[in-house]
């Protein structure tokens, strides 16, 4: 073996196995047919995790979603609850003042029919008062003219009674002549 051929004198990359490449030639590669197939189904499989991961969360967003919505709703449903019970409370207190209005209109009623009664008796009471008024005035007028009927008798009493006193005061004891005064002295002229 010649010194140039030493297996130190070949460079590494075309070596192979301590062997020159030319000597051995490797052999033409070919994969094996089920590799293709393999890839496809590995393909296949991350399509697949992708599909159902992005699945997994829609899902777990939509629960996300739907567990607000119903504490959302029994919120509200309570809430509800509470102004139906303060609503129902509120009728049940209006009710009870319609019912306290309905009974004061009822006196309202009975005492404006109260009123009119006695506005009723005032009126026939005032007529008997006109009446009596009017028959009072009437005795008054009567009073009045016999009250002047008697002051005119009495001055005609007085004229015609003068000369006879002054005729008996003269023979009386307690005549003029004597001091006294007439007890029927006729008026003094004027």
């Amino acid at each position: 073996m010649p010194h140039s051929m030493t297996p130190h004198s070949i460079p590494p990359e075309e070596l192979k196995h301590d062997y020159p490449a030319h000597v051995f030639p490797p052999p033409e590669y070919r994969p094996p047919e089920y590799l293709a197939y393999l890839e496809r189904a590995a393909a296949a499989v991350k399509t697949l995790r992708l599909i159902v991961y992005a699945g997994m969360a829609g899902f777990l967003l939509l629960s996300a979603y739907g567990f607000f919505l119903i504490y959302e709703l029994t919120v509200d449903t309570h809430r509800m609850v509470e102004q139906t019970v303060r609503m129902t409370e509120q009728m049940q207190s209006m009710a009870r003042i319609m019912s306290n209005m309905h009974g004061s209109i009822v006196d309202m009623r009975d005492d404006i029919h109260a009123m009119r009664g006695s506005l009723a008796n005032m009126d026939s009471t005032m007529g008997a008062v006109a009446g009596d008024v009017n028959h009072i005035a009437g005795d008054v007028n009567h009073i009045a003219n016999t009250v002047a009927l008697i002051q005119h008798s009495t001055r005609n009493l007085d004229a015609s009674v003068s000369p006879a006193a002054g005729v008996m005061n003269s023979f009386m004891p307690w005549g003029a002549r004597n001091g006294f005064a007439p007890p029927f002295a006729p008026p003094a002229p004027r």
